[in-house]
């Protein structure tokens, strides 16, 4: 078991390392689809669709640009295919002035982080061959189907190009994106030998080409599926489709019952290569995210219809709290909640309309010790203590003290003001304070209590502030009686009101004022 222990966190600690690489998949900060011209407000300049295929970028005058590492490898290789024999040279290029015009240059390698696999007629993966050249005032290429080139750089800027199920993009990699700067480690699922089965791979007469979706919208794609895993779960003989090439690696594309709750929509796993006979390990404690989970610009490909795993794999990595998306980076938060279902119905909407990546969890069905690794914040509410079991009540306290030791914004409401209060008294006695902790104020009748640490203001957005102690938590009230949705319907209002210091007139507004408090923090 402590070898087993062992493995799986070097295994993770390498996992996290590529992942924060200065041009990976964390810097995706986006992607625009190109038509037969195509430029956006910060675009380096103009993309031109031809015909043929090729791709061609003009600058904008001033704008200085240089070939990505890979382009350069193109640009330094033999020319094959009917191309010349000569090399050319990967110089910069820019807008507005004159550079040497390369001769094309084939072969190299493409990226291939998010595409489905292909096959060449040796049955290896196929691979893609992109053609490239320096402009006068800029570059072109032309990818292959499925293709992907790291193009060109501007600054800390990488410029990728790719190309699925026949759509050309541009997708934007920045060495500065703040997702990439706030990444620590992808959340997981601790180590369990009990999702390590032992399976045999049987592959297909032939490869077969089967259509499926992306994560991107209007994008399909093909994999190839390459033969059959099976492995006897917890239930009974499971059978799952692998794409990859049993010479080089397998893989599985899978979806489970935890998929859109403790993680992604779906995740792959690396099977390696099998053995003679077939045999190979399924260990589903190395699952992990496709692209996808941390980032609206990827275009990761689905699994097959039929790879659907009978049971939860609560094991490998879990969905990441952080995603960057066309609104910028997202305001991850954990919500720790006793509700009735009409009210969760109706306010749980509330917060990503008012921005907040709320990740909603219930005290006692939820019982997987939560990280709080890339979550800005943590909130817990309930009006009554007594249908939490024991180890509820524990983990709720455990999160407090995790959020309150990291200097985390946390907020407890209502009867869960316990949890935070209790929290900060056994992290006192722990660190050696001698002075007792306050005992909190009493609540005002027919208003809900409310406790936050110093982290925020709850001033600053017209809380009703009460008592601040010795130890820091600032203690504030609400109306009980407030209605449940606001006369407002538009973000601009709520935005005007808290402007004008006006008094909160509904739960609605309360939940805004909080998530605003919340994201200023930030």
């Amino acid at each position: 078991m402590n070898q087993f222990v062992a493995e799986w966190n070097t295994w993770r600690d390498s996992r996290n390392s590529s992942l924060a690489t200065p041009f990976g998949w964390l810097s995706v900060v986006g992607l625009h689809w190109l038509d037969e011209e195509t430029t956006w407000a910060d675009a380096p300049g103009t993309f031109t669709v031809t015909d043929d295929g090729w791709v061609r970028l003009a600058l904008e005058p001033g704008t200085k640009a240089g070939p990505a590492a890979a382009t350069f490898d193109l640009l330094n290789a033999p020319a094959t295919g009917g191309g010349a024999d000569s090399t050319a040279s990967g110089g910069s290029a820019s807008g507005g002035d004159t550079a040497d015009d390369n001769d094309r240059a084939d072969g190299g390698t493409a990226r291939t982080d998010d595409t489905a696999g292909r096959l060449g007629e040796d049955g290896r993966p196929a691979t893609p061959s992109p053609q490239v050249r320096v402009e006068d005032n800029g570059f072109s290429a032309k990818l292959p189907a499925g293709g992907s080139l790291d193009w060109f750089t501007v600054g800390h800027v990488l410029y990728e190009l790719i190309d699925r199920g026949g759509r050309i993009g541009v997708r934007i990699r920045d060495a500065k994106s703040p997702l990439l700067s706030k990444f620590v480690e992808v959340p997981v699922f601790d180590p369990n030998p009990d999702f390590v089965f032992l399976g045999r791979f049987t592959p297909y007469a032939e490869p077969q080409v089967r259509p499926i979706a992306s994560a991107a919208e209007g994008v399909d794609l093909t994999t190839t599926a390459v033969g059959e895993v099976t492995f006897t779960g917890p239930d009974g003989e499971v059978t799952l489709v692998a794409s990859g090439c049993p010479a080089t690696g397998l893989q599985l594309d899978f979806h489970d019952a935890t998929n859109g709750d403790a993680t992604a929509a779906w995740r792959t796993l690396d099977l390696g290569i099998p053995n003679a006979d077939g045999s190979l390990v399924v260990d589903f404690n190395r699952a992990v995210n496709y692209p996808f989970a941390f980032s609206a610009f990827a275009t990761c490909p689905a699994p097959v219809a039929e790879n659907v795993v009978p049971f939860p794999v609560t094991a490998g990595e879990r969905r990441p709290p952080f995603f960057y998306s066309e609104a910028g980076i997202n305001v991850p938060f954990l919500f720790y909640v006793w509700w009735d279902a009409p009210s969760a119905e109706v306010t749980r909407p509330w917060y990503a309309r008012f921005g907040l990546d709320m990740t909603v969890l219930n005290p006692n069905e939820d019982a997987v010790d939560q990280s709080l690794v890339g979550f800005d914040g943590v909130a817990m509410s309930g009006g009554d203590l007594t249908p939490l079991s024991r180890k509820a009540r524990s983990r709720l306290v455990k999160v407090a003290t995790d959020a309150l030791t990291s200097r985390l914004p946390v907020i407890g409401m209502g009867a869960f003001t316990h949890f935070v209060v209790t929290a900060q008294r056994e992290l006192r006695e722990a660190q050696g304070h001698a002075e007792a902790t306050p005992e909190p104020p009493t609540p005002t009748p027919a208003r809900v209590p409310i406790v936050m640490n110093s982290e925020l203001d709850p001033k600053s957005v017209g809380l009703d502030v009460v008592h601040t102690d010795a130890t820091g938590l600032i203690y504030a009230e609400a109306d009980m009686t407030l209605p449940l949705e606001s006369s407002f319907s538009e973000i601009a209002e709520f935005e005007a009101a808290l402007a004008a210091k006006a008094p909160i007139g509904s739960w609605e507004e309360f939940d805004f004022r909080v998530v605003t408090m919340v994201r200023r923090h930030r």
